[in-house]
Parts: C-alpha cells; structure tokens; sequence
C-alpha cells in the first residue's frame, strides 16, 4: 500500500477529480503486494486513508446531486461510514473480491458523497 502519509499534499494533488476506483488504485490496493489481503483488510485501509484525508481536512463530504459541501462535524470513521454505506462488501469473496463484478461496477461508478481540496481552496469533485 502506498505510503500517503509521507508526503500527504503530493498524493492528494494526484486524487484530485477521481472515481472511487482511482483512489483504490492510487492506495496500491489492487498490487500484488496485496493478494494475500482479504477484501475486507482492503476496504480497511481504504477507510483508514479516507478517515485520515478527512481528519486532515483534504477531503470533504459533499452532495453532488446538490452540489454543496455537508459539514456535519461528526468523526471521520461515521462521515466514510455514510459515504460507502452501499459497498458490496458482503457479497464479495475474501480472496480476489476486488476483481468481481460487483466491487467493479460499484467503484467505477461510485463519483457521490465526498470531494477533494486541494490547496485547500479548489474543490475537485470525482467526474
């Protein structure tokens, strides 16, 4: 897994505007260094990362059918709790659930619920 905390501001330049699968690929989650990590260990450190970008505030909960920030100011753990209430985590394999279709379906085209700041003054949204 990549090692975002090194140099946070540099990782996060590169997440600006991307899907839920691009931010999965940037962590170095789908790598063969992680095949012997259940899918569930995966989406831990996937929730650890957005947890941390959130404490951080790099990245933010955002509505994009009302295209409008939400602070809520609940903990980072409850703010990428709600975002990815929908992930298919149990209906996917512990080995290898990162190449189903439906963890593939989901990530492609999961683009709601957070944006990223850069600079923290620009507002990138995943398109």
């Amino acid at each position: 897994m990549f090692d975002y905390e090194n140099n946070f501001d540099e990782f996060m330049m590169r997440l600006n505007t991307q899907n839920a699968i691009g931010i999965w690929w940037a962590l170095g989650l789908s790598d063969d260094d992680t095949k012997s990590m259940t899918i569930r260990e995966k989406f831990a450190k996937f929730k650890k990362f957005f947890e941390y970008a959130i404490f951080h505030n790099r990245i933010i909960e955002y509505d994009l059918k009302n295209q409008r920030a939400i602070f809520s100011g609940d903990e980072p753990d409850v703010v990428f709790d709600r975002i990815f209430v929908d992930f298919p985590l149990n209906k996917l394999p512990d080995h290898g659930g990162d190449r189903e279709r439906a963890f593939l379906e989901y990530m492609y085209t999961k683009f709601d619920g957070w944006a990223v700041l850069n600079e923290r003054t620009t507002l990138c949204i995943p398109d």
